[in-house]
């Protein structure tokens, strides 16, 4: 009988995924994006637990605040692009404009292109100029990363473009899955031909493999891209482009430093040892949010859509949907680590990690609040409300560095865990207000209105 009932639910899930209607896509897209998420959070993790015992929490430490720096000074070379190219290959493709769709890719790719090399310069020239004040495995690791930086910045282009076409599982892979896979597995082969490993040589290995994923992602969008486009004369909106791109780039910004904030300014007041232990606690942290992230792949470029043609009661079900599925998988994540933190981390990573047991439930619970508000980002960023986001996120962006000035040196790791966790509930509310406001849209898991059907 059970058995009769399984097979029942499974035959009408595959029902839901057949066909060319907006529901029919929204599940395909929904369960490839979870499956790719799942697999992604995976190799993340793994690549996580096999660095923290192969470098130490030392040598973690070090390869988690150099890349946490990167990060940052990657901003500028980012630039708000990604999103770009989700939302205008969305319209481009809704309206048939493809002469727009190539240029939009061109134009985003040239600009980020030059962007990151300038900044490969920059960096280098200041690493050099303070060269006295670093470690050689420092200096050598901060490296690689620039090395690395263009890898992520245009297989994240790749990725947009891929997505705005409504590939959503072909836009995910680069980043998600090939990225950490081929990283794990040079880590391993150099583990097993040598032994050991060092926070520099893995930074190289990152930056191989960040290359090999941008190739992949280019091979996939080429195959994915509209027949109607190929052969197109190209057509630049650059000052449009631009405007738009500077306010989504500010965002991409204050979204970094609410990331990497704690991470960089726990490294000034502590030791590469608890900054080691706090990226550990952060890393699984993300287990929480990952249903929120799988879901904001899917809904972009449909968000983007239902604005463009004022479908805002399709709008409000879709948002409502998307946030109960976000807090419905982040909801066992959070039980997890209030229940068994502790013996979790000390099986997992090792008992060196078992002091981040704290700051990963504080976090899990700030991230619990971030899956509930739904995805007030994605709402406003792709509805040409970017501006808004922008404000919601600096305010929030400056909450969190005072935040972590004052909590820091008083409760070291905790200090950063919570004022972090405080930022997510601060942003979020913030944000969910703007959505409420501009687009008349109930932004969280708890609107009573039918979802969408």
């Amino acid at each position: 009988m059970r058995q009769a009932e399984h097979a029942s639910r499974f035959q009408r899930l595959l029902t839901l995924t057949k066909g060319n209607g907006l529901r029919a896509q929204l599940v395909r897209g929904g369960l490839g994006s979870v499956v790719v998420k799942l697999f992604g959070m995976g190799l993340s993790l793994a690549v996580v637990i096999v660095l923290a015992r192969a470098l130490g929490p030392e040598g973690y430490g070090v390869y988690a605040y150099v890349f946490a720096l990167v990060s940052l000074l990657a901003i500028p070379a980012q630039f708000g692009l990604p999103a770009l190219v989700v939302r205008e290959t969305a319209k481009a493709q809704a309206g048939a404009d493809w002469s727009a769709l190539t240029g939009v890719w061109w134009w985003a790719g040239v600009v980020a292109g030059g962007l990151s090399l300038l900044l490969a310069v920059i960096g280098g020239l200041v690493a050099w100029l303070f060269t006295d004040r670093f470690t050689g495995a420092q200096l050598a690791t901060f490296a690689w990363a620039l090395v690395l930086v263009p890898g992520l910045v245009l297989s994240r282009l790749v990725g947009g473009g891929l997505r705005g076409l409504c590939h959503v599982v072909a836009g995910q892979l680069p980043d998600l899955v090939l990225r950490p896979g081929l990283l794990l597995a040079f880590v391993l082969v150099a583990l097993g031909l040598h032994g050991a490993v060092t926070s520099s040589g893995t930074m190289a290995l990152h930056a191989l493999a960040a290359g090999l994923a941008l190739l992949a992602g280019a091979v996939l969008l080429y195959r994915a891209r509209p027949g109607e486009s190929r052969g197109v004369t190209a057509r630049y909106r650059h000052r449009a482009w631009a405007a738009s791109a500077l306010p989504l780039g500010f965002i991409a910004g204050m979204q970094v430093i609410n990331t990497q904030a704690d991470i960089l300014m726990l490294g000034l007041f502590t030791d590469a040892e608890q900054v080691g232990i706090y990226r550990v606690a952060v890393q699984g942290a993300m287990l929480v949010a990952f249903g929120l992230a799988a879901v904001n792949m899917v809904v972009a470029p449909q968000f983007a859509r239902m604005h463009a043609q004022d479908q805002r009661d399709q709008l409000q079900r879709l948002a409502t949907a998307s946030a109960r599925a976000a807090l419905a998988i982040a909801v066992p994540a959070v039980l997890v680590f209030v229940l068994f933190g502790p013996a979790l981390l000390r099986t997992v990573v090792g008992s060196g990690y078992v002091s981040g047991a704290t700051p990963l439930v504080i976090l899990a619970l700030g991230q619990l609040v971030n899956a509930g508000m739904g995805s007030v980002g994605v709402l406003l960023s792709m509805t040409d409300h970017e501006r808004a986001f922008a404000r919601g996120l600096a305010l929030g962006a400056v909450f969190n560095v005072a935040a972590n000035l004052v909590l820091i040196p008083l409760w070291g790791m905790n200090g950063a865990a919570l004022a972090t966790s405080m930022t997510f509930v601060i942003w979020n509310s913030l944000l969910a207000s703007e959505v409420a406001k501009r687009l008349g849209i109930n932004s969280t898991a708890f609107w009573r209105r039918q979802v969408l059907q």
